[in-house]
């Protein structure tokens, strides 16, 4: 296919005017899916941290702390 505009002579080759078969891969998808999966299992892991921690100060037969209580 040949336009003329003018005095400049264009050639649009034919297989310009053929879909893409193989589209560039989105990587940015896989990016927010990989920080979502990794802000849920810290979120899981803090959150069972917390509990452990809760627990022991509950914990009534509990031993003391080795430390004597800071006095002024």
């Amino acid at each position: 296919m040949a336009v003329a505009i003018g005095e400049i002579r264009v050639t649009i080759p034919e297989q310009m005017n053929e879909p893409n078969e193989d589209p560039r891969p989105y990587r940015w998808p896989w990016l927010v899916a990989a920080a979502v999966v990794l802000g849920v299992v810290l979120a899981i892991i803090w959150v069972g941290l917390a509990v452990k921690k809760v627990e022991r100060e509950r914990d009534l037969k509990a031993p003391l702390p080795n430390s004597a209580p800071a006095t002024r």
